[in-house]
């Protein structure tokens, strides 16, 4: 498990920990932790993602077995980039870095 970063906003005085390293909550909830994380346009590229490889298992077997493979694959990439995402998030909205 990576150390935590802490993001302070100008105007708040409690400071936010956002995680290093793998994210299994992004892995394994997907879209329901970008929730979560107050996410939301992640959290509806998740979905949608989720629904069209979901989709995919209903024109056949060759495509469900992609389907399943591409999420396994995409489901892994939100895990590995999930913290980065939440971190990216916060700076957008005005969130600095502290100590």
């Amino acid at each position: 498990m990576g150390a935590s970063i802490y993001l302070q906003h100008p105007q708040h005085r409690q400071a936010v920990a956002v995680a290093t390293g793998f994210s299994w909550g992004a892995c394994l909830l997907g879209f329901i932790w970008a929730l979560s994380k107050r996410m939301w346009f992640a959290a509806f590229v998740m979905l949608g993602v989720n629904v069209i490889f979901l989709g995919m298992g209903l024109w056949g077997e060759a495509l469900d077995l992609l389907g399943f493979v591409l999420s396994l694959l995409f489901a892994i990439a939100c895990g590995m980039y999930g913290n980065r995402w939440h971190r990216w998030t916060l700076e957008q909205k005005g969130y600095q870095v502290v100590g």
